[in-house]
């Protein structure tokens, strides 16, 4: 597949696995990718770029993913329906409450995903 250009997408999350299994399935499928370890690193990172996508943890040290999203759609409304939440909670009331109220994509942890070494996901 050809390499996509039409932005870079960040990825916030703590989990290291997780942001390595993340950019890997991105980035085989031609995406440009940042990450930050919590909402405060990418606050800091969207100072300095612009995103196309930003795929958020739920919880997160430092500045959660519930904080952050308000402080993006408070300083950064166009990329408020940009973010995708991606969690392990979703089964928690007050994450679904979050989820629901916020009215954003998500994706429950763990996702699924390899890429074969032909470049395609499977």
């Amino acid at each position: 597949m050809a390499p996509h250009t039409s932005g870079v997408i960040l990825i916030v999350d703590d989990e290291p696995g997780v942001v390595r299994g993340l950019v890997r399935l991105l980035r085989c499928d031609g995406y440009r990718v940042d990450t930050a370890s919590n909402g405060r690193q990418a606050l800091a990172q969207l100072q300095e770029r612009r995103y196309a996508v930003i795929l958020s943890d739920l919880r997160m040290p430092e500045l959660d993913g519930r904080a952050f999203y308000a402080l993006v759609r408070q300083h950064y409304a166009y990329l408020r329906q940009r973010v995708i939440f991606v969690t392990a909670n979703c089964r928690e009331t007050d994450t679904l409450a979050f989820l629901e109220q916020c009215g954003e994509r998500w994706l429950s942890k763990p996702c699924t995903a390899a890429c074969a070494d032909n470049g395609s996901i499977v």
